[in-house]
């Protein structure tokens, strides 16, 4: 099957990186794969592939070769797939609309939420003209959803090896492997800063792993990095350049806390079965704090009353805009306290996950019997 999918780069890496995912699965799955993205300079950062330069090129990923053409109102000679995704409402060009047909299967693919009402939209017809079949698509944490976006082959690898890779990939010395490792790659916040003291209180030689980032770029502007020097002088931070995709999920898989942000971070920090804190895009009227609660009612079924209450409250209260620093660091020193019990909720959390498929194995079952076709 040919699958084409457009993609506009909205939230920095996120959107492109939720794209590829979903491109190397079902590649693997042997279909030929045709991606329509502007920015290319940020998917060259994923995928060192790409030439941010070209038009079109094709870019060879693990045996398989991806098309890759630079966004633009037309493409000359341009067929639609069998079926053509629509990342997040990214607003295909009419040209390319005006040579769907009725065997082509238009899906809108919508962003990740937990709320209860996306699996009454999950799968709903789009009426468009002339009879073209959209559907509306939710990527979601229940089996009524379309699942979350994971490659088929991660594992959870065994953490000691992870990091030996990991300090290998980054030049790290390997004498940090015993160090508790944390990963920081969120928005721009105040809150980051306290909830690092925090955890260095309870872990003075932790290993801050800070890859190219706004969060890392607001920690350096603001001086943080001096001024954790002096409060803890056995800490180590580790800046580096924005790694390949695969490279960035073995660095999830290997530490002991991850503060991430955006959907595709996300996914793979709760895969791996450790502790995290979801730094949720801000939307307007707190709209953020209803989705981040849903995701929390769900997540917090595997934790005991105790443990649920102080995972919620460290992670809403990092997510409020407005926080006392009092109050968020009480918080964050109970869910530190709190560490292994939420070690073992997050491990059942990542199992529960596995076991609903992932999007591209939902997405092509979708197809399938819509065109009646053998999956």
């Amino acid at each position: 099957m040919n699958i084409d999918i457009f993609c506009r780069v909205i939230d920095n890496y996120g959107d492109i990186g939720v794209c590829w995912r979903l491109a190397k699965e079902l590649m693997l799955s042997d279909h030929s794969v045709t991606i329509i993205s502007d920015h290319l300079e940020v998917f060259a950062k994923i995928f060192h592939e790409v030439n941010p330069s070209k038009n079109f090129q094709i870019c060879c990923f693990n045996g398989k070769n991806l098309k890759l053409y630079r966004w633009q109102d037309q493409i000359e000679n341009y067929m639609p797939g069998d079926m053509v995704i629509e990342a997040f409402a990214c607003n295909i060009p009419e040209s390319f609309i005006e040579k769907f047909t009725d065997k082509t299967i238009w899906i809108n693919l919508e962003y990740l939420s937990a709320e209860d009402w996306i699996e009454g939209c999950h799968k709903l017809p789009s009426l468009q003209n002339r009879g073209l079949k959209k559907f509306f698509f939710f990527p979601g944490f229940t089996s009524g959803t379309g699942g979350i976006n994971f490659n088929s082959n991660t594992l959870k690898l065994d953490k000691k090896e992870l990091r030996h890779h990991v300090c290998r990939q980054l030049g790290l010395n390997q004498t940090l492997s015993d160090r508790f490792w944390f990963f920081i790659f969120c928005y721009e916040t105040p809150n980051i800063k306290t909830v690092i003291e925090c955890v260095l209180k309870h872990h003075p030689e932790t290993l801050l792993l800070l890859p190219e980032s706004r969060s890392t770029d607001y920690l350096k502007n603001t001086g943080f990095f001096e001024e954790l020097k002096n409060e803890f002088p056995h800490a180590v931070c580790h800046e580096y350049p924005m790694v390949e995709q695969s490279e960035f999920d073995k660095i999830l898989g290997s530490t002991d806390l991850n503060l991430v942000r955006g959907e595709d971070s996300i996914c793979q920090a709760m895969l791996y079965g450790t502790p995290f804190i979801w730094h949720i895009y801000e939307q307007d009227n707190n709209a953020h704090l209803e989705k981040l609660e849903a995701m929390l009612d769900r997540f917090c079924k595997f934790a005991t009353d105790e443990t649920a209450s102080v995972i919620r409250k460290a992670m809403v209260k990092f997510n409020e805009k407005i926080t006392s620093q009092d109050i968020l660091c009480a918080n964050f020193n109970e869910f530190m306290l709190e560490y292994d019990k939420i070690c073992e909720a997050a491990e059942k959390w990542s199992d529960y996950l596995y076991a609903n498929n992932n999007l591209s194995t939902n997405l092509l079952k979708f197809y399938y019997d819509l065109t009646e076709r053998k999956f």
